[in-house]
């Protein structure tokens, strides 16, 4: 029995190991040093819309998922009554959000995401170039640009 004690403890002791290690291997980047761009969109659902909010979900999640290499994390969470969904997108940079934004307003998503969606809000995360800034402003986008000094975790 003493065996089996001792073993379980090594075993935990080893395990408890690893996973300090593992998170020892994280790092904080700062904004300076990413150009990543994030977007956290919070959505109202349209309750006069025919479209199927999660069949469309996901359709363009696929879309995006398979035809735009340069999106880096795509999700999005739909509350418990269905009324409301928070979208989240990360890309390489502003160009490539340039490139996101300019295939999905050509693409047949676009009139049908204004269907069904009303945009609450608009944060942008991350160093957005002017030229961004710019193409958001131009198409009638209004967006809360936040950048923070401290970093985040990778």
């Amino acid at each position: 029995m003493k065996k089996l004690i001792y073993f379980s403890l090594s075993l935990m002791i080893m395990s408890c190991t690893s996973v300090e290690s593992e998170s020892a291997k994280s790092t904080v980047i700062k904004n300076a040093d990413s150009e990543e761009i994030t977007f956290i969109i919070d959505l109202a659902v349209n309750a006069d819309s025919s479209e199927d909010l999660n069949l469309f979900a996901k359709e363009i999640t696929e879309n995006v998922i398979n035809t735009e290499d340069f999106c880096l994390e795509y999700g999005y969470f739909v509350s418990e009554d269905g009324s409301f969904v928070t979208l989240y997108e990360k890309y390489i940079d502003s160009k490539s959000a340039v490139m996101h934004a300019q295939n999905f307003m050509s693409s047949p998503y676009f009139e049908r995401f204004f269907n069904l969606f009303s945009i609450n809000k608009f944060i942008v995360t991350g160093p957005a170039s002017d030229e961004f800034k710019k193409f958001s402003s131009d198409n009638g986008f209004v967006i809360d640009f936040r950048s923070s000094a401290d970093g985040f975790v990778r």
